[in-house]
């Protein structure tokens, strides 16, 4: 906990010289913070006391799917959720720091299979391979620090998000509400965790520029272990308009020894009742293109997300009522219904208009602030 300590009680961090520079020297502290699955409660409760701003968000969805189309179409109930915790104190006027963690109980609630989601495919590099099927989040996704002494902002995780793409599908607010996983997440969101992850940003009201080094981490199983190494990649992201309800964001990356190439680009609109994405990726060959959106009515929210990827459009609708809906939290009870083109040359396999249907309820936090990764 040495890094956490230093953090709390000013000390400077030693020099070291290692091929890579400062990220690398910070990365390499920012792994000793903790061993994989320590609590991070214990990261938090080091580094703030009780003055700290405390805060925790969350969703958890219970789903059943039924198919139609396939010749041995499946039938599934299982869980997605996920839970954010974490802590943070000003440093003067300028200056923050701030505790957090992220993780979810999908390795119990999603078999190592998967749930069914037709034309879905997660290759070996990102967790599968799987095919007709939607792999489970990670026990843990992130354990990190952040300091700001602004215009700079310093970001240190032995398990992250490095700075690349846009936010991630669970928590972006166009996409929170729905009960799957995107079909364009092979392409779009499997690089969004990542270990030994340091990066540094500037930031102004007309953009945010970052940069970080971190090891392309994966999991497989039941994801509720990653794997860990060298650093071995790296990504530069700049945001533009990042306080504003339209903003957009440019990010590159190289992954990996291979220097696997990800471009990424994405608009996004947040509004009271209105939010949505485009979003554009492409790695080495694939691309990958999505727009999504969602628009609050009363208790009402209509859900809707278009995808192409390898020559196919997936479509997705869908409607949740809340029946409980408070200033910090909201349940109800919605169903989504996927789309897709181009499969008649598939119709001996999945059959004439082949389509899944996932019925669920569904509770989450609502208007709780997550601070932005500093």
């Amino acid at each position: 906990m040495l890094l956490v300590q230093s953090m709390c009680e000013s000390r400077a961090v030693p020099n070291h010289s290692f091929s890579r520079g400062v990220l690398h020297t910070l990365a390499v502290y920012a792994r000793s913070v903790t061993d994989r699955l320590v609590p991070a409660f214990v990261l938090i409760s080091l580094c703030f006391p009780c003055s700290a701003s405390a805060f925790f968000d969350g969703a958890v969805f219970g789903t059943y799917v039924t198919e139609t189309g396939p010749q041995h179409p499946q039938s599934r109930a299982f869980s997605t959720n996920w839970f954010v915790i974490g802590a943070e104190r000003d440093l003067g006027r300028r200056g923050s720091i701030l505790g957090r963690a992220r993780f979810s109980l999908e390795p119990l609630t999603i078999p190592r299979e998967g749930y069914p989601q037709l034309f879905q495919y997660v290759s070996p590099r990102s967790g599968g391979p799987l095919v007709d099927a939607m792999r489970a989040h990670d026990l843990v996704e992130e354990v990190a620090v952040g300091l700001e002494w602004r215009p700079i902002q310093l970001y240190l995780a032995p398990i992250g998000n490095p700075p690349l793409g846009a936010e991630p599908f669970a928590q972006r607010p166009s996409s929170i509400d729905f009960a799957e996983g995107p079909f364009a997440y092979d392409v779009q969101e499997s690089f969004h965790l990542a270990t030994r992850v340091a990066s540094v940003a500037l930031t102004s009201r007309i953009a945010d520029v970052e940069y970080g080094v971190f090891h392309a981490s994966q999991s497989t199983g039941r994801h509720s272990s990653i794997n860990d190494g060298k650093i071995d990649s790296w990504s530069a992201r700049i945001t533009i308009a990042p306080q504003s309800k339209l903003s957009a964001q440019i990010s590159s990356g190289r992954l990996t020894d291979a220097k696997r190439k990800v471009s990424s680009a994405s608009v996004s609109y947040i509004g009271k009742t209105f939010a949505s994405s485009a979003i554009w990726t492409k790695q080495d060959e694939l691309t990958a293109y999505s727009f999504e959106m969602e628009v609050q009515l009363g208790r009402g929210t209509l859900l809707g997300r278009t995808e192409n990827l390898r020559e196919r459009t997936h479509t997705t609708v869908g409607y949740i009522f809340d029946v409980v809906r408070t200033r910090t939290q909201r349940a109800g009870v919605g169903v989504n219904v996927d789309y897709h083109s181009n499969t008649r040359p598939l119709q001996s396999v999945y059959g004439h208009k082949p389509q899944s249907v996932y019925t669920f309820v569904r509770w989450r936090t609502e208007g709780i602030t997550r601070p932005a990764s500093p």
